[in-house]
């Protein structure tokens, strides 16, 4: 085992050893032991020991001719590992079914697949488990959705206009967008403020709110929505209750996936 091989590190020592793995997988090319010193900012003698520690894993090595440093792929490896077990509906579950719990309302996880919505996971209260988990795998708009919304956000102009040639922008209420300008007015107005909304655009009787998901290139891999009837979702309950949740889940599941980010911390309130 590697703490066998290198002690038991005490916190900052695994903070140090994680340090120089993200230091080394930033640079392009085999670093000199003076420049990794330089920006982990410890000693010459412990940097060696953890960089040696790291080329016994098998996680980097030293180039004999230069001495320089870098990562294997045995790196790559790891990260495939965790990747094959760790899908975005198995990480995220257990955080939606408690934002399903707190707020009483529907939760889908929503991916995009041949432009379209793909829903992925849904929770919703035990009474309707059976009619959310009908929703699974099934597809909707892009342009009427609020999740759709989200994952449009990385659509670039000319593949909103292969959205629009291929797919269309027909309307399903008449709250529904059904132009290009209007499209892109609202696309600007979610990257602005961070999460989208479908006014009954998709469903009369039904709002939603979206917040995005990314991974660890800072792209939207997802997104996470809330659903209900327009009578319980009032413009209220989004900002009160709804997306104070909402956007705190969204960046835990983000967090999860590898973002930079780190989740803000949430307050609990007391029963």
């Amino acid at each position: 085992m590697p703490n066998e091989r290198i002690g038991r590190p005490s916190n900052q020592s695994v903070t140090k050893i994680l340090q120089l793995v993200e230091i080394l997988a930033e640079s392009k090319v085999p670093m000199r032991l003076q420049d990794i010193i330089g920006s982990v900012g410890m000693p010459q003698a412990t940097c060696l020991r953890y960089l040696n520690a790291l080329i016994l894993e098998g996680y980097a090595y030293q180039d004999r001719d230069s001495g320089r440093y870098a990562l294997t792929w045995g790196v790559c490896n790891l990260g495939e590992k965790v990747r094959a077990h760790q899908s975005l509906r198995s990480i995220s579950s257990d955080l939606i079914n408690e934002l399903s719990i707190e707020l009483g309302l529907g939760i889908c996880l929503v991916i995009e697949h041949e432009m379209e919505c793909v829903y992925v996971d849904c929770w919703y209260e035990p009474a309707s488990m059976g009619v959310s988990l009908m929703r699974i795998g099934k597809q909707s708009p892009l342009h009427a959705t609020s999740s759709g919304k989200i994952l449009l956000t990385e659509y670039t102009d000319a593949a909103l206009d292969r959205l629009i040639a291929e797919k269309g922008l027909a309307p399903f209420t008449d709250k529904t967008i059904t132009t290009k300008r209007a499209l892109v007015e609202e696309l600007e107005t979610v990257k602005r403020q961070g999460y989208a909304l479908d006014n009954e655009e998709c469903e009369e009787g039904m709002r939603c709110v979206a917040a995005p998901i990314y991974d660890f290139t800072g792209k939207v891999a997802a997104a996470i929505s809330v659903f209900g009837s327009s009578e319980r979702i009032t413009d209220a309950c989004i900002q009160e209750e709804i997306l104070p949740t909402l956007q705190w889940v969204a960046q835990n599941i983000s967090f999860r996936m590898g973002s930079t980010f780190a989740p803000q911390k949430r307050e609990i309130p007391e029963n």
